[in-house]
């Protein structure tokens, strides 16, 4: 997949036919998906998607949650798992998110030339999301996706968000379509995992990941190309009682050796319990034994 990069201020026309999806994709969730097949059925030349080179929140008024569902990176990855054949990549800063919805087609749709966009119904743009289909559907064909209803409301970034800070890690997914993911760098922690039988790898991420409610989980570590099942701890370890913020730790069970510095993705498939205050490190060792046997 062609990753073309795009400054507002400054595009080239683009020939060609492109059929192009639009909207912030974070999770391409279950009813992102649905704009894609829309795209693929509409597309006569390439499909693309146009995304923001930088997290939106960092530009919008303080309070509002920076955390997401998916980085660009995992974004990219997704959309290529899908077929597209090209993601552009806008770069925007606060003025950006001032443009008019008559600016943004201006300045960045029209230059892309494409034959139709692909929108979920809900969509908006421009300043004060003020931009709609209607006025889209003056300068381009419009497919309009209907959205998806998932236990009577409809499939959605925050709802997704808001099932993972309450535990439901089931519901997340089968919004998702796919186990929650995340990704980061293995860092030093303080080693009581190794003392009992259980080493772990702690999970540094440079992404506002959201975070399952703090507990431990069944799931998959990748690690090197390869899948390792795996016990992922959330939480504040209160046993030791020396964190003050949520760290992700991971039992990777049948692996053996050190992997500091390297890259791992994290899957969440289920569940398991809360995060419980021990006694001692022995009593946690027993716990944790009885963890393990829920990934057999």
């Amino acid at each position: 997949m062609e990753r073309i990069y795009l400054d507002y201020g400054r595009i080239q026309p683009r020939e060609g036919k492109l059929t192009l999806l639009l909207g912030n994709f974070d999770g391409v969730h279950r009813g992102h998906r649905r704009l894609i097949e829309e795209g693929k059925k509409a597309a006569e030349g390439d499909l693309g998607v146009l995304l923001f080179a930088e997290n939106p929140a960092a530009f919008l008024p303080s309070g509002k949650s920076h955390d997401v569902l998916t980085s660009l990176e995992d974004k990219l990855r997704l959309f290529e798992a899908e077929g597209l054949d090209c993601a552009f990549l806008l770069k925007v800063d606060g003025a950006f998110f001032d443009l008019s919805p008559e600016a943004f087609l201006e300045r960045v749709l029209k230059p892309l030339h494409p034959e139709t966009v692909v929108v979920g119904e809900d969509y908006t743009f421009g300043r004060g999301g003020l931009g709609r289909a209607d006025l889209l559907s003056k300068s381009f064909a419009v497919a309009e996706v209907p959205l998806l209803d998932y236990r009577g409301a409809k499939v959605s970034t925050q709802r997704i968000i808001a099932d993972l800070a309450n535990g439901d890690i089931a519901s997340a997914n089968r919004q998702l379509g796919r186990d929650y993911e995340i990704h980061g760098t293995v860092g030093h922690g303080y080693e009581n995992g190794r003392r009992i039988g259980f080493p772990t790898a702690n999970l540094e991420m440079r992404t506002p990941y959201a975070l399952p409610k703090a507990g431990v989980y069944g799931g998959l570590v990748f690690l090197r190309g390869r899948p390792y099942r795996s016990l992922i701890n959330i939480g504040t370890n209160p046993t030791v009682g020396l964190l003050t913020r949520p760290r992700v730790e991971c039992y990777l069970k049948g692996f053996e050796g050190s992997i500091y510095g390297e890259t791992i993705y994290v899957s969440f498939h289920e569940r398991i319990r809360d995060e419980i205050k021990f006694a001692s490190l022995r009593d946690l060792e027993r716990q944790l034994k009885k963890d393990i046997v829920s990934l057999e």
